[in-house]
């Protein structure tokens, strides 16, 4: 029962952190003042504290039992507020850790870990034994229902989750040169070589959507078709690619989205859900 509701709790996570948080809110959080940044890092646990109330709520109809993890809501919001107004307060000392991909893992790792400890300091089960008993008899160890939150699990840290990992990093070697001047609030401007109008975040969304492509190729036993999302990219690309240094970041970028989304995938097919992706 609680490993079912930790899946819930890091599906509503990775929701709220990475679907819901819109940029005005993010603009709110990375604000130098002090009262700003708190209502925003405020407002965001409260959307995070709300959804996982909402979830509880829908699975109640399920299993009234559910309402014993009221609590673990509340903790889990608290500690979210808290690691993000820590990490708030690290960027605003030094700025160039606003890309910092370790600095993303670390604010992550530390969510993950506040809501896994949440819910087992009130339980009994030993989670080692919960884990080598999943292990050894996956995936039939797997409630349906259960792998249906993983498969959602995977696809957002698939798609949202490792497009944003994927910007900071890439951002972060860009400018690595750059640091002192950025701690120093020195302003880099990046210049182009042309001018020219194109969607607002258009990169991201068609990461988006090449991963996707991906997950669905796995799935259901293709891999061979991930070639032509390669095959498409260069060719979108090919101009660019004389630049040596967009070529670096072009393919270090697009080898990380793919493999990503190739780990997604195989997770996803070895749950053996439905007969499709067996």
């Amino acid at each position: 029962m609680y490993i079912r509701i930790m899946l819930l709790f890091i599906l509503s996570h990775f929701i709220c952190d990475f679907i819901f948080q819109g940029e005005k809110i993010l603009e709110l959080r990375a604000s130098k003042i002090f009262k700003i940044n708190i209502v925003g890092n405020v407002v965001h646990s409260l959307i995070h504290l709300i959804n996982m109330f909402f979830i509880l709520s829908i699975y109640y109809i399920y299993d009234p039992s559910i309402l014993y993890y009221n609590h673990c809501c509340l903790v889990i919001a608290f500690f979210h507020l808290v690691f993000d107004e820590m990490k708030t307060i690290i960027v605003i000392t030094k700025p160039s850790l606003g890309n910092s991909a370790i600095l993303f893992l670390i604010d992550q790792l530390l969510h993950f870990l506040v809501i896994v400890l949440s819910i087992l300091k009130y339980h009994n089960s030993s989670l080692q034994e919960d884990i080598t008993y999943i292990i050894k008899e996956y995936p039939s160890s797997i409630n349906i229902f259960d792998k249906y939150i993983i498969i959602l699990i995977v696809f957002i840290c698939s798609t949202w989750v490792t497009g944003i990992f994927i910007h900071k990093y890439i951002e972060n070697l860009n400018l690595k040169h750059y640091k002192g001047l950025i701690d120093n609030r020195f302003i880099i401007i990046k210049k182009t070589g042309c001018v020219y109008l194109g969607t607002k975040n258009g990169g991201f969304i068609i990461g988006i959507l090449e991963r996707i492509f991906i997950l669905i190729v796995m799935c259901i036993g293709q891999p061979q078709m991930i070639g032509f999302v390669l095959t498409a990219k260069s060719i979108a690309r090919f101009k660019k690619l004389d630049d040596s240094s967009f070529a670096e970041y072009f393919i270090m970028g697009t080898f990380l989205s793919f493999i990503m989304a190739i780990i997604g995938g195989i997770i996803i097919k070895s749950l053996n859900v439905i007969p499709i992706i067996k």
